[in-house]
């Protein structure tokens, strides 16, 4: 039976994510669990009185050519291993989308499933570059003028004029980066920040540290000697560091050596052609049309 979850489901859908997430961040998880899960919708299927899989939606606002539109984002879509195979995933999916399309005119999901996305209207509409930055490449920068802290709105003012650049973004606000914040004091993910002569934020990193190298989760930087200063500081005694940007940040132009890699990484649905082809003055079909009216180039990192 598939329902919509309630408070006394936290528990149960909680080890319901990890136990379909093996290689998932638990403090991460943690973290969302106990400071945004309870914003997001969530519907569930019970068998036996038990919870065998789930999946949630969260509402966020999009800048898309120039409006302001709510849009739903899918995630925990899981369900337990031994029930992949009787239905659930599509019957979970299809009570979802019926509830975004009745109140969101773009739906987003990761692209981490497309064969599985697909076939319920989504494709892929963002893809990142993957760089490997070896140590050496930035044996020629000095890290000065980084810091480790910043406050919500130095954050904020940094992202805004960063995005300024791009279109299809978050409208983030403060409350997003007081939660960042938070999020950070769960101990994966780290901030670095750059500051001009005037004191003034203009660049920030995410990174988290693996076994051997340094991860860069998002970078927002207004020049790219902020980018290299602050990559310089946290590699450390690491010898490389994975970033991925969006596909018109040519990270070439400052590390000749380095090749990236295309990834998948955002999946799109367009709820209701109708009324998209009415506010943009537009006549798209398939989503990627619906994208292709954008003047400037789409960032969309979000994770949740």
């Amino acid at each position: 039976m598939i329902k919509e979850a309630s408070r006394d489901h936290k528990t149960e859908i909680y080890e319901l994510w990890k136990v379909s997430n093996p290689d998932c961040d638990l403090n991460f998880l943690s973290f969302y669990f106990r400071n945004l899960y309870d914003q997001s919708k969530t519907i569930v299927q019970e068998e036996d009185c038990h919870i065998i899989g789930s999946v949630s939606i969260n509402e966020h606002i999009l800048n898309f050519k120039e409006k302001l539109l709510y849009v739903s984002y899918i995630l925990g879509n899981c369900v337990l291993p031994k029930y992949k195979k009787n239905g659930c995933v599509k019957q979970l999916m299809n009570e979802m989308i019926d509830e975004a399309s009745h109140n969101h005119l773009i739906t987003l999901v990761r692209a981490e499933n497309p064969k599985l996305y697909e076939a319920f209207g989504f494709q892929t509409i963002y893809l990142r570059r993957r760089y490997i930055i070896q140590r050496e490449y930035l044996d020629e920068v000095f890290p000065i003028r980084v810091a480790y802290s910043a406050t919500a709105k130095e954050l904020l003012n940094a992202y805004r004029k960063f995005v300024n650049h791009f279109d299809g973004f978050y409208v983030r606000d403060l409350s997003y980066y007081e939660m960042l914040l938070k999020e950070l004091e769960f101990g994966s993910k780290h901030l670095i920040v750059y500051k001009d002569l005037n004191e003034d934020v203009i660049g920030y990193l995410i990174y988290e540290i693996r076994n051997n190298y340094v991860v860069i989760k998002e970078a927002i930087y207004l020049e790219s000697v902020a980018l290299t200063r602050m990559m310089k500081a946290i590699i450390g005694d690491y010898e490389i560091i994975s970033i991925e940007v969006s596909e018109c940040e040519n990270l070439e132009k400052i590390f000749p050596l380095a090749t990236p890699r295309h990834i998948d990484y955002m999946m799109a649905r367009i709820n209701n052609y109708e009324l998209l082809n009415k506010l943009f003055n537009t006549k798209a079909k398939t989503v990627k049309e619906a994208y292709s009216i954008l003047k400037k180039p789409l960032w969309l990192h979000e994770y949740y």
